[in-house]
C-alpha cells in the first residue's frame, strides 16, 4: 500500500490505514460508504466537544437531532443503494437513529459519541471483507 498514515496515536493509525486499503480496492460503493460513514463520525465526534466545551445551547437540541439523524440515515441510504445493507453494523446504526431521534437533551446527543464510533468500526470492518 502506498500511503503514508499522518495519525500519530495507534488507534488513528490504524483507521487510517483501513480507511486507506478500503479506497485502494477501487470499489466505488465500499469507498463513498466510508466517505459518508466517516462522515457521520466526524459530526458526532465534533458535536460532543463542542458541547462540554459549552459552544452549544440546549435550545438547539431540535437542530442537532436533526443534522446527526440524518447523516446516520444518509450512510444507512448509501448502504441500501448499493446492496451493503446487510453488512455488520448497519442494523445496529438503523436501531441508533431512533436514539437520536428522540434524545432529550444535548448530553444525551453527545453521549452516543461512542457508540457511533464503535458503529462505524463494525462498518468499516465490513466494508473492508466486502467481496
Amino acid at each position: 500500500m502506498n500511503y503514508q498514515a499522518t495519525a500519530n496515536h495507534p488507534h488513528g493509525l490504524e483507521e487510517e490505514h483501513q480507511w486507506a486499503r478500503i479506497l485502494s480496492t477501487g470499489k466505488p460503493a465500499e469507498g463513498m460508504a466510508l466517505l459518508f460513514i466517516q462522515k457521520l463520525c466526524t459530526a458526532f465526534h465534533e458535536f460532543e466537544p463542542a458541547w462540554k466545551v459549552g459552544a452549544l445551547q440546549e435550545g438547539n437540541l431540535d437542530h442537532f437531532r436533526n443534522r446527526l439523524a440524518g447523516r446516520a440515515k444518509r450512510v444507512l441510504a448509501v448502504l441500501e443503494k448499493n446492496n451493503l445493507a446487510a453488512i455488520d453494523g448497519a442494523k445496529a446504526l438503523a436501531e441508533l437513529v431512533h436514539t437520536i431521534e428522540s434524545a432529550e437533551t444535548m448530553a444525551d446527543l453527545a453521549s452516543l459519541a461512542e457508540k457511533v464510533h464503535a458503529i462505524n468500526h463494525r462498518l468499516c470492518d465490513s466494508l473492508e471483507k466486502t467481496k
